[in-house]
């Protein structure tokens, strides 16, 4: 079964887990506290949300992004409403004998067949898609089970996508073998309580100001350049939500949607905006980012070191921490000497 690290991700923070937490700690020893909440900005994988609900002293857990995709995956993983696990082992049997000798062509074979997918598969992939929309429609399965069926779709394809771990291009020139296998994934067993969000970050933040809700810990990991998330990851945008837009260009690509200010020239000025209200409502304010300043214009950094800094110190006693980690590359990169940054803020605005 796939856990929730189990999938290829631009900027995951999986190996920097621990280094988050000891950031944190050296500034907010939180140890002996209980019944505290995590602020997931923008969540990504999920898998920082999932390393901090899992800490007892943690008991409650807002997962917030606003790509659909990950929204589905994280109603598949935390949410933890009832499923039939039995139901779901005999749905997975059954896609699994699928053969796509038998599976008339559709959309994602006829988009995506010989690029991301080898034919058979994507007629596999895209047969799957609405059978999970018709098995909802018909109440053989509840909501929970067409979050954890559909996740475990978007895992399995992506496992096998013909791509260097996002959907901006396809490897050419390559004999794509059958190689598509349906697993499930593995939902999480969380005794938090999890909220889970599909919004604009700055636009949420704002709500739960107006709510003058209270949270211990948000942790801040925005887009670090102007590659976009929901140009990155079309196909499982679109995959996600079966809406079968008209596609473009080589990488098959719907009309852009989903675009992050914090991709574009104006990024500090909307960073300045979600830090000023997180310093409302939240104590504890953590913030990784890269130094990739000397790559090609697409890899820089919308944001400075100073910057950063700069904002957070505006609202509060602020403490830096770097850390060696492997960057994404492309491969037109030279990449060499790269950090990740954590800065952790004590907010003192209220």
């Amino acid at each position: 079964m796939f856990s929730l690290a189990n999938r290829r991700y631009t900027g995951a923070k999986t190996k920097l887990l621990e280094s988050i937490d000891e950031s944190i700690l050296k500034t907010f020893d939180y140890k002996d506290k209980r019944k505290l909440s995590f602020f997931d900005v923008f969540c990504g994988t999920g898998v920082v949300s999932e390393y901090f609900a899992k800490k007892p002293q943690f008991s409650h857990c807002i997962l917030n992004d606003f790509l659909h995709s990950n929204f589905v995956i994280y109603q598949g993983f935390f949410a933890q409403d009832s499923f039939d696990c039995k139901k779901l082992e005999s749905l997975k049997q059954e896609f699994a004998n699928l053969q796509a000798k038998n599976i008339k062509e559709n959309y994602y074979s006829k988009a995506f067949g010989d690029k991301f997918f080898s034919k058979n598969d994507s007629k596999i992939i895209g047969y799957l898609r609405d059978r999970l929309d018709k098995l909802l429609e018909t109440k053989a399965i509840n909501k929970q089970e067409f979050y954890i069926l559909l996740s475990s779709l978007l895992y399995s394809a992506d496992r096998i996508a013909n791509t260097v771990g996002h959907y901006d291009a396809y490897r050419k020139n390559i004999a794509l073998q059958d190689r598509f296998v349906y697993e499930l994934i593995e939902p999480l067993k969380l005794t938090a309580t999890l909220e889970i969000h599909k919004e604009d970050s700055n636009l949420l933040a704002k709500q739960f100001v107006a709510q003058k809700r209270r949270i211990d810990i948000a942790f801040i990991d925005p887009p670090y350049n102007s590659r976009q998330y929901s140009r990155f990851y079309h196909l499982l945008e679109n995959l996600s939500q079966n809406k079968k837009p008209k596609l473009y260009g080589i990488a098959r690509k719907p009309e852009p949607e989903n675009l992050s200010k914090y991709c574009k020239v104006g990024a500090k000025e909307t960073f300045k905006d979600l830090i000023e209200s997180l310093a409302k409502i939240c104590k504890v304010l953590v913030v990784s980012y890269n130094n990739t300043y000397s790559a090609n214009a697409r890899s820089n950094t919308r944001l400075k070191q100073y910057e950063i800094k700069e904002i957070l110190e505006s609202i509060g006693k602020v403490q830096m921490f770097e850390y060696n980690f492997k960057p994404f590359s492309s491969g037109k990169s030279n990449l060499s000497n790269h950090k990740e940054r954590i800065f952790v803020c004590q907010a003192s605005i209220k």
